[in-house]
């Protein structure tokens, strides 16, 4: 998913009138004023800065006051339609978003910059109320509010959609439904609606090869497990630990397709319907129990409207599941859906599918800070490979590859990373070294706030799906499937090896060890790379996941399974009844409540670091820390339930006494906090393993680098105008000094390595001075590299880093590098390691090694 399209992401503010904009100027010069006054009392002695600032602090602090509420009451009193100011539609307020189902179905093209949607971020609820209910007018067009994600909910965003391209467009975004349908049948939960609504808006890539007449959709998977948990009462906040039964949906937001259509697992994109497909045999599953039975006693399921279906004969593909399909309410039928599906011009799409290659992962801060016994020579042993990637940053070429992501992992990578993996030379340049500077500082930095290298890897968790296949086509009530208790599969690991499952958040304790099943019967059947968990587990209930495309930490390392057991003992889900919202009808009023609403109840930030402040208290309360997790959860569906339990006074006392401490000292890695913001340094799991971490000289002595020639980076024609040479060095200088003021922010913090848009207007601009863009790469590369020698080269490489890694790959006559001393070798028939002068030396070495072992076996 590389394709970008622009769009404004503007605040309420930009939707003022006159009179309103005049009062937040005044507002904003008086609240600078107040500012600098503080600033100067906090620079003087305390008794002559309050003689002196006290008197006018006081008196703009009450003119502040005044007029602020003059400026609520004028919002207020606004009954017109509020129109979108035109200077607010500037680049500094754009925004990248990637290619979705709803940039295709209005034509969005690439990079191109649309006027048809607009992301509004609430300051004011009164004018937000206003845009909800009445829409805004830009260029004398009408715009509705749309939608808001469960992402945007959180940042108190919501889109709007010019209102001709809405009514064009509706029937295709919503699949054949409109609100006064929805409103037909009852209504439905607001916030759920404008989450399923925003599903169309996921960054996604088009999925051609689904067949939906191929499809069906039955009930999820649910059966009961067994198990000792720790209930919390959500109105009394008592907790006692109990033996419970109690029915889990295993497949809650996963499906199967045929292996034949995706050997990969993949979160998929529909209108109402989202989750991940696992590839599963479930046609393969049908005929060997048919032949066991010796004859075709398996192969009918019944869709969730009752219908019976043929599965072979009707040559089923995908089988989605209800939890999946998220207003299955609203269709009379699947048929009803297919056909609406059909008639619009739907579009299946698909996003964050399986890697071919799964990189290592980190551990994070949250997962270290609940393992309260660990020693100190156990956290040396997790953070050796950190340690030593830290020290060998600058004398190891795998190394400095590696944290440069040139990897088999790595199946995106940017042209600078292409550039290094066919021309490792290129490390030996200033600008590597810049790089490697600051990646070491990050890794650096990122160590001391908890997060290290380890044995370990996030996939895909998936249900046992023979399990599923034994419920839904044998019939049968308590399926066995594959996987005992405490069993789990995944075909990274070997068999039997115990492994620590993680999921973030990871606010409690949450580390599932468990044994790892992987055998030739299993590989028949589970055939991703997922982590298949079984249905006799309560897992879910500790690591808090659904199955629509969660991923979990599968760790293997050794020492953290030993910890993460030794912590584990005595700990229990905890378990606490949600609650559900009651339907509404669709209307602006309806939208606004449950939007504001959601977007001032909705903060589970606060929650989390009050409850690392306990993990890193050194005396960590577990019984708060459960609390505390409920609450989290509660607050984490508030957008959805619009309920969140009120605690009573004395729990509310006690979680006070832990709360009003400061975060923990290792935040000021974590979160970029002051030393002022965090407590003074003690003796938790973070902070000692902060201590831990080398503060280490970055040497660049890799001996194995090879010779950086410059002129491989070329085209290698001619270029004697040097008139054309400065003026194309003079713009460039000129865009460069300039960018920081032409930035785009990507959605959602996503980040692809480079500023597209912002890159491809500089490289525009470049080329209409310098005509053909080779000749524009050879001028800057022999300008950056030879006479400026320059350590930054980030907008030479974003904006023509296609042509250079072309002209690298036309000017290497050989991919093959010696080992020892990275010179280029001549390809032969045969794969060699060294050149001609590394292999006689090597050779040597060698003799003398087997002269030595002879020496000392006949001493």
């Amino acid at each position: 998913m590389e394709k970008q399209i622009m769009m404004y992401s503007l605040d309420t503010s930009c939707f003022y009138t006159d009179e309103e904009v005049q009062i937040q100027t005044k507002l904003r010069g008086l609240k600078l004023e107040i500012s600098a006054l503080k600033q100067k009392q906090n620079k003087m002695e305390q008794e002559a800065a309050e003689q002196m600032t006290s008197g006018k602090l006081k008196l703009l602090t009450q003119q502040y006051d005044t007029l602020k509420e003059e400026f609520k009451i004028l919002l207020q009193s606004n009954t017109s339609t509020r129109e979108l100011r035109k200077e607010s539609v500037k680049d500094s307020n754009l925004i990248a978003v990637f290619d979705s189902f709803l940039t295709r179905t209005l034509n969005i093209n690439q990079d191109e910059i649309t006027k048809d949607l607009f992301i509004v971020e609430t300051y004011y609820f009164k004018v937000l109320e206003d845009l909800i209910k009445y829409g805004f007018i830009y260029e004398k067009h009408k715009y509705v509010c749309f939608t808001a994600s469960a992402g945007q909910i959180r940042t108190k965003k919501t889109m709007f959609i010019k209102e001709s391209v809405w009514e064009r467009h509706h029937s295709t975004l919503m699949c054949g439904l409109d609100p006064e349908q929805i409103n037909q049948r009852g209504g439905v939960n607001i916030n759920k609606y404008l989450a399923y609504l925003a599903l169309c808006n996921t960054a996604t890539e088009p999925w051609p090869e689904f067949d939906i007449q191929k499809s069906i959709v039955v009930d999820d998977f649910v059966s009961p497990v067994q198990t000792t948990v720790d209930f919390i009462d959500d109105r009394t906040y008592e907790i006692t630990r109990q033996d419970m039964e109690f029915p889990i949906v295993h497949t809650d937001g996963c499906g199967m397709i045929l292996p034949r259509k995706s050997v990969k697992s993949m979160m998929v994109r529909l209108p109402w319907v989202k989750g991940l497909l696992v590839p599963f045999p479930f046609d393969k599953f049908i005929r060997e129990h048919n032949r066991e039975a010796k004859h075709a006693k398996y192969g009918r399921v019944t869709d969730i409207y009752g219908v019976e279906h043929d599965i072979l004969k009707e040559k089923i593909e995908v089988i989605f599941t209800k939890s999946q399909f998220k207003m299955w309410a609203y269709y009379n039928s699947w048929e009803d859906y297919k056909e609406k599906f059909t008639r619009y011009g739907c579009e299946a799409a698909k996003c964050n599918e399986e890697e071919d290659k799964i990189k290592n992962a980190k551990l994070n801060y949250q997962m270290l800070q609940t393992l309260t016994d660990i020693t100190d020579d156990e956290l040396k042993d997790l953070a050796a490979k950190t340690i030593d990637t830290i020290q060998n940053i600058g004398s190891r070429k795998e190394t400095m590859l590696g944290v440069l992501g040139v990897g088999e992992w790595n199946s995106n990578k940017n042209y600078y990373q292409q550039a290094l993996e066919h021309y490792p030379e290129l490390l030996r340049d200033t600008y590597s070294k810049e790089i490697l500077k600051q990646v070491k500082k990050k890794i650096t930095n990122n160590a001391k706030g908890g997060k290290i290298y380890i044995d370990g890897k996030y996939t895909f968790i998936v249900p046992d799906l023979y399990a599923f296949c034994e419920q839904l086509v044998l019939g049968e009530g308590e399926p066995r499937g594959l996987l005992a208790d405490q069993e789990v599969s995944c075909s990274l690991y070997p068999d039997g090896e115990p492994l620590d499952c993680l999921r973030s958040p990871h606010l409690y304790r949450e580390h599932a060890v468990r044994a790892n099943k992987v055998n030739k019967d299993i590989g028949r059947w589970f055939v991703s790379k997922g982590i298949y968990t079984s249905c006799h587990d309560p897992i879910s209930k500790i690591l808090q996941f659904d199955n629509d495309g969660d991923k979990a930490l599968v760790c293997r390392e050794k020492k953290l399974v030993e910890v993460a057991k030794r912590n584990m003992e005595g700990i229990y889900p905890l378990y606490y009844e949600m609650r559900k919202a009651e339907p509404e009808l669709i209307s602006s009023e309806s939208i606004y409540k449950g939007l504001e609403a959601a977007y001032s109840g909705g903060n589970i930030g606060t929650i989390s670091n009050n409850i690392s402040k306990i993990w890193n208290s050194g005396q960590a309360d577990l019984e708060i820390v459960k609390i505390l997790c409920m609450e989290n959860n509660f607050t984490i569906d508030y957008a959805k339930t619009l309920y969140k339990p009120e605690r009573p006074k004395q729990v509310a006392k006690q979680i006070q006494s832990y709360t009003k401490n400061k975060v923990p000292y290792f935040f000021t890695y974590v979160k970029d906090k002051t030393d002022g913001h965090v407590e003074e340094r003690n003796e938790s799991v973070v902070n000692r393993l902060g201590q831990l971490i080398p503060k280490v000289r970055l040497n660049f002595n890799a001996a194995n680098l090879g010779y950086f020639d410059y002129r491989i980076l070329m085209s290698g024609g001619s270029m004697d105008n040097e008139d054309l040479k400065t003026i194309v060095i003079n713009e460039y200088t000129n865009q460069d000094q300039k960018k920081r003021f032409m930035e785009v922010v990507q959605m959602n913090g996503d980040w692809t390595g480079d500023n597209q848009y912002m890159y491809r207007l500089i490289r525009e601009k470049l080329i209409q001075h310098g005509g053909d863009p080779r000749h524009v790469v050879d001028i800057l590369v022999e300008y950056l590299y030879v006479h400026k020698q320059s350590s930054y080269k980030t907008t030479l490489w974003s904006c023509f880093g296609d042509i250079i890694v072309d002209n690298i790959k036309r000017n290497l006559r050989t991919d093959a590098q010696c080992q020892r001393c990275g010179a280029r070798i001549e390809e032969s028939g045969q794969r060699l390691k060294y050149c001609d002068s590394c292999r006689v030396e090597v050779q040597r070495e060698k003799t003398r090694e087997r002269v030595q072992k002879y020496r000392k076996k006949t001493v």
